[in-house]
């Protein structure tokens, strides 16, 4: 008879007692609002600024919404995509997907585009307001998020001019927060559900492609429900998105012998004059607001106390610069770097220690990136000028 080998005390077993579970404990938690109508009012009442702003581009002079666009450059791509024979090179024109495919089914051109950006923003909004409250945020928190995120000209620039990068993005924020659930609370379903987000993103924008991996990077520094399961967050976080690739490259090479035939047209690379153009936006006297994200995120860091977690902002960062020198960030898509640090901020900030110190961090930080916002987007950003100058036009006073 074998006697049993008594386990370390010191060890944890992958499937131990999380030290953190959502709500009541039973990860289930409350809507808000809480009636289902209620939530999509609040949703359609938040987009309804966003779609006014849609209605007055395109009573502007001078066709700026119809020619000068994000939008714009995808709705020209529709009528050749319907012409064609479904074929392997169908596959080429239609990436991004999940956007190009908006593009040729949903009615009104960039009209119908922009509205549908403005949906989902309300969506966004919604869903945010709702996750700070659940991190037993006040009110007043909760309003600072929704100025914060939704009242800066960046975030208006984007949900209706540039459909492609401001669904990557909000995807991309909801799969942030799917990423905390599952790495802080343990809520396994929450993990599979950010996964297929991140895909989704990278799917809708190639740019997400890297923030996704490098959301699977930053998981390993927030606070683990259950120890010993790093590698396992990581892997379940990045496997949709390297699948989705995946199945996509085997395609090119089973049918042309190019695994990159899907994003040949994007024309990615590390070319000469996207260095230059870079160096260039760096230069600026006030290019250095670009880095005020950044550097909020290393304050919250070590506020809490978690150093480690001061390289998660860093990296966002870094891939941020990765996209413009790689060429993925399509035309139209000044200030998404902002949006996308300061999503990931609001995902992560709510989670921990509520006391006074941290609460009033949160809310100076709020009101350094508000105002981060509406300055950046006017001092480091033309094409957000000129949206504004175009929105203007539109105005019957």
């Amino acid at each position: 008879m074998t006697a049993e080998i008594p386990r370390s005390p010191h060890r944890r077993s992958l499937t131990s007692r999380p030290r953190r579970r959502e709500g009541d404990g039973t990860g289930r938690l409350p809507k808000y609002p809480v009636s289902s109508w209620r939530r999509w009012l609040l949703r359609g009442a938040l987009a309804l600024p966003f779609i006014v702003l849609v209605l007055l581009l395109d009573a502007a002079g001078g066709g700026y919404l119809q020619n000068s666009t994000a939008n714009a450059s995808l709705v020209a791509t529709a009528p050749e995509i319907l012409a064609r024979p479904v074929s392997v090179e169908t596959v080429r024109m239609l990436y991004p997907p999940i956007t190009t495919l908006l593009a040729v089914i949903v009615p009104g051109g960039v009209v119908g585009l922009g509205v549908v950006g403005a949906l989902v923003a309300g969506f966004l909004l919604q869903r945010l307001i709702e996750w700070s409250l659940r991190q037993r945020q006040n009110g007043i928190d909760a309003t600072a998020l929704v100025l914060v995120v939704g009242g800066t000209p960046l975030f208006a620039f984007l949900a209706t001019t540039n459909l492609e990068v401001f669904l990557g993005l909000a995807l991309f924020a909801l799969g942030m927060i799917d990423l905390v659930r599952f790495v802080v609370f343990a809520n396994t379903q929450a993990g599979f559900r950010a996964g297929l987000l991140f895909a989704a993103a990278a799917l809708t924008a190639p740019a997400f492609a890297f923030s996704i991996l490098i959301a699977a990077c930053v998981a390993p520094f927030l606070p683990h429900s259950r120890e010993g399961s790093r590698v396992g967050v990581a892997l379940t976080l990045a496997f949709p998105t390297v699948a989705a690739f995946g199945s996509v490259a085997i395609l090119g090479v089973v049918f042309l012998a190019d695994p990159l035939f899907a994003v040949d047209g994007l024309h990615v690379g590390f070319a000469p004059e996207r260095v230059e153009r870079t160096q260039t936006f760096f230069a600026q006297p006030w290019a250095w607001l670009y880095f005020v994200p950044t550097a909020g995120g290393i304050v919250l860091a070590l506020v809490w106390r978690r150093p480690l977690a001061a390289l998660a902002p860093v990296l966002l960062t870094g891939s941020t610069v990765l996209m413009s020198l790689a060429g993925v960030l399509p035309a139209g898509s000044s200030g998404a770097a902002f949006l996308l640090l300061l999503l990931a901020l609001v995902a992560i900030a709510p989670v921990g220690d509520h006391g006074l110190r941290t609460r009033w961090t949160l809310r100076l930080g709020a009101v350094v990136l508000l105002v981060t916002g509406w300055t950046s987007a006017f001092l480091i950003y033309r094409s957000v000028e000129e949206w504004t100058q175009a929105l203007l036009g539109g105005w019957p006073f």
